[in-house]
């Protein structure tokens, strides 16, 4: 047989095989191997066989532990030694093996064949099985009417159940446990709990060797699939009628979903927690706002009532100022109105061919009243720049930014305002020379209630709802909002709308921020 021949043979072999050389340094182990020992063939290519064997059988009687074994093999009329085996990373592993050994050309080989035992029988008088394994006589369950019940409710229990004996090695688990640890029997039978990693496990069974009871919860990473679950495993010890220490049990509930629920159910609160902070902060800024207007509406009022009494000359200006406290208070209310509408996802547009160069100048001619001090320098295109809008709620996004930079700006500053065309889209700017909005706020400056969330902090927008609202409006027409600003150097709004005549345009993206923003000019 051919030498490529002779390794798709073994390859594909059920059993576990190992060969070395007569230095006893492994030459090749089959996939069968591999997924038994948890090691691959280029990590233990050329390692000392002794890796995979416990300290304590490293050296039996003067010989190693493969030369004990050979030269047991007449005595043991070829049965295999159930020894402990080293899986990767440490974890031991009860295994039959059986040895052989033949030379050739290239000298002596060895090979170990491997293989689980489907279920623990007595111990022989085999003195390495004795020292791999220090545990009393085990036995198969005797075949009653009562032990098959008991095998059924173990096989079918909703939860995760092994048993281990007092060395302790599991000696059985059903398949829902096999099922939380990722592996299978073949692999977690025979496992020695003493060589896990997690201290937390061996401080449990530890505990049930003692004769106590012992709970863990946690994170377990299975060490033969690497699966790492949320658990929560209770440990009782097993009692025999003298009351002594037999073994333990575990039973292993997967909480996963659990947690997942939990965890749900702690953002849900939390955001309750959160929504009603912020609804108290955003009640007494909306009481502080409303009042705004209506102090001096009222003392105006008063004011004209007494010269009306007195059938005196009323004063023009009284009925001016009255009527901008009105107008702001009928803005305050439409923005709570709206702000409701948009949530409920009933705020309606209407929309129409509409030339935004000509709400840009209607929103200006009314802001001529709160314009006080400001300049405000204005540059467009010549043609008309047209759009498919609603114009009432475009006019209220143009007259919403106008008022942002009027209310945040010096009083003898300048406010400048641009209308251009960038290819399929009509782009205005509105830009400040005020306090600047922080870069890590930039963002959440467009969400509803954003000052409610920030009442130290100085932001654009009275109620926190002015800027939320314009950017619903905004987006609805396929368009984008967006601030570029730096603290201490004033704000830059851009408004992008698609033109009329754009077939599928694309919003521009806002330009990324530098970390040394231009000054506006």
């Amino acid at each position: 047989m051919a030498g490529d021949d002779f390794r798709e043979l073994l390859d594909a072999m059920a059993d576990p095989l190992v060969a070395c050389d007569g230095d006893e340094r492994v030459l090749y182990l089959n996939p069968a191997a591999e997924r038994l020992l948890g090691w691959t063939q280029r990590e233990l290519t050329g390692q000392p066989f002794a890796r995979l064997v416990p300290e304590r059988l490293r050296s039996f009687e003067d010989h190693s532990f493969l030369r004990y074994l050979l030269g047991r093999r007449r005595a043991l009329s070829g049965r295999p030694v159930r020894v402990a085996l080293l899986r990767h990373e440490g974890p031991e592993l009860e295994v039959e093996v059986t040895v052989g050994t033949s030379m050739g050309a290239e000298g002596e080989r060895i090979a170990v064949v491997l293989r689980r035992p489907p279920e623990l029988p007595d111990y022989t008088d085999e003195p390495l099985e004795r020292l791999s394994s220090a545990a009393p006589s085990r036995t198969a369950p005797p075949g009653s009417a009562g032990e098959r019940a008991y095998q059924l409710v173990f096989e079918n229990a909703p939860l995760g159940l092994f048993h281990f004996d007092t060395t302790p090695v599991i000696v059985a688990c059903n398949d829902y446990f096999v099922r939380i640890m990722g592996s299978s029997k073949r692999m977690l039978i025979g496992l020695n709990l003493l060589t896990l990693q997690d201290e937390a496990i061996l401080t449990c069974v530890r505990d049930v060797l003692s004769g106590r009871h012992a709970y863990y919860e946690g994170e377990y990473q299975s060490v033969t699939s690497g699966k790492v679950t949320p658990v929560r495993t209770h440990f009782a010890p097993c009692l025999n009628e003298h009351g002594e220490v037999e073994g333990g049990v575990g039973i292993v509930e997967d909480v996963t979903e659990q947690r997942s629920t939990e965890a749900e159910r702690d953002r849900l609160f939390r955001e309750a927690q959160e929504a009603i902070r912020v609804r108290d902060d955003f009640l007494t800024i909306a009481s502080h706002e409303l009042k705004t207007p209506l102090t001096p509406l009222s003392l105006r009022l008063a004011s004209l009532e007494r010269r009306l009494e007195r059938k005196e000359p009323v004063d023009p200006t009284l009925l001016r100022h009255a009527r901008q406290h009105l107008v702001r208070l009928a803005a305050l209310i439409n923005d709570l109105l709206d702000a409701s509408r948009i949530e409920a996802g009933r705020l309606a547009l209407h929309f129409e061919p509409t030339r935004l160069d000509a709400l840009v100048e209607r929103a200006l001619t009314a802001m001529d009243a709160e314009r006080g001090q400001h300049r405000i320098d204005y540059s467009h295109p010549e043609e008309a720049v047209r759009i498919r809008g609603d114009p009432y709620r475009l006019e209220q996004v143009i007259a919403n930014l106008l008022e942002n930079a009027l209310k945040y700006s010096p009083a003898d500053s300048t406010v400048r305002v641009t209308l251009d065309v960038r290819g399929d889209f009509a782009l205005l700017s509105v830009a400040d020379e005020g306090i600047g909005i922080p870069r890590d706020q930039q963002e959440q400056l467009f969400e509803r209630y954003f000052r409610a969330r920030n009442v130290a902090v100085t932001s654009y927008g009275g109620l926190g709802l002015g800027l939320y609202i314009s950017r619903d409006i905004v987006e609805r027409h396929g368009g984008r909002i967006w601030v570029e600003s730096e603290v201490g150097r004033g704000a830059t709004f851009y408004v992008a709308l698609p033109l009329l005549s754009a077939a599928n345009p694309t919003p521009p993206e806002p330009r990324p921020a530098t970390d040394s923003p231009q000054p506006v000019h």
